[in-house]
């Protein structure tokens, strides 16, 4: 098992659409992590997600972005094992190792260690986004005139004098809310490598699978969640939410969520289940 595992291992990081996911996690990060940052107002004042620049709530909703992860390591997942079948590289792999159970098994440990890659990375990406953010010096001003808005242009002097609250970016507020969330991203990246593996295993076709999934993801599972919140905690996506802290990714709503370990029982629910299913079924078929 432990050379099947190492061999798993090699594939993964001898193909160039890993690398590819690497990259495009770098750019979404750093891109749309700058662009929360400072829209709409700037150094100077104005909102991200209609909290002040600078306050704690505002490294929340900065962090948000990488959520994006976990899209990533389920497209990784699937690739894992629909790539096998697309590049007909599967066959010498069953001739190697004819079980197939052992087969996935394997690919499920390379999926949930390429999964925790990607998470590490993410958070090393919001780790640097964080220090530049500080760096710059961002703040703003929220007087107590208008506590609904942001004022902007105000000096420190001229916001305390008008009993308002001053808002500065620092390290403690930046590492405080990065090291709450850096474990449960980095767990749920890993978890939902699997689950996309899982749907990969039981589709075998990777267009397909990667549209299911992130189709599933993205759109059904908002619907879910906004209609029946008691259904929608169980699903994927708020369970790997589940591992994370709530405030971060819903900007202030209050959303239903399992507890962290309920959300990681989830996700390890459906990525083996659906690998057991497709093993049983789907990759129990002729390869050609």
């Amino acid at each position: 098992m432990t050379r099947l595992l190492r061999a798993e291992v090699r594939k993964l990081w001898t193909v160039w659409s890993t690398f590819v996911l690497f990259v495009i996690l770098v750019v979404i990060d750093l891109g749309f992590g700058f662009a929360i940052a400072f829209a709409p107002g700037g150094r100077r004042g104005g909102t991200a997600g209609i909290v002040p620049h600078g306050s704690s709530q505002w490294f929340v909703n900065v962090f948000s972005v990488l959520d994006n992860a976990r899209l990533l390591a389920l497209v990784l997942g699937v690739l894992i094992i629909t790539g096998e079948y697309r590049h007909k590289t599967v066959t010498p792999t069953f001739l190697a190792e004819p079980r197939r159970g052992r087969v996935v098994m394997a690919k499920l440990g390379t999926a949930f260690g390429g999964g925790v890659a990607l998470g590490v990375l993410t958070m090393l990406m919001g780790l640097v986004l964080g220090f530049v953010l500080v760096a710059v010096k961002v703040h703003s001003c929220l007087t107590s005139l208008s506590r609904a808005g942001v004022q902007q242009g105000l000096s420190q002097t001229m916001c305390r004098a008008q009993h308002g609250l001053y808002f500065v970016a620092t390290t403690h507020e930046m590492w405080h809310e990065w090291s709450r969330i850096a474990p449960g991203v980095i767990l749920g990246t890993g978890l939902f490598a699997i689950y996309g593996l899982g749907l990969g295993a039981l589709l075998k076709n990777q267009v397909v699978a990667i549209v299911v999934g992130l189709g599933f993801t993205l759109v059904v599972e908002t619907i879910i969640g906004a209609i029946w919140p008691s259904i929608g905690q169980y699903l994927p996506g708020q369970a790997a939410t589940a591992l994370e802290d709530a405030g971060r990714t819903t900007f202030g709503e209050t959303t239903r969520l399992l507890p962290w370990w309920g959300g990681a029982v989830m996700l390890v629910v459906y990525g083996v289940a659906l690998s057991v299913v497709g093993t049983l079924t789907t990759l129990r078929s002729d390869v050609t």
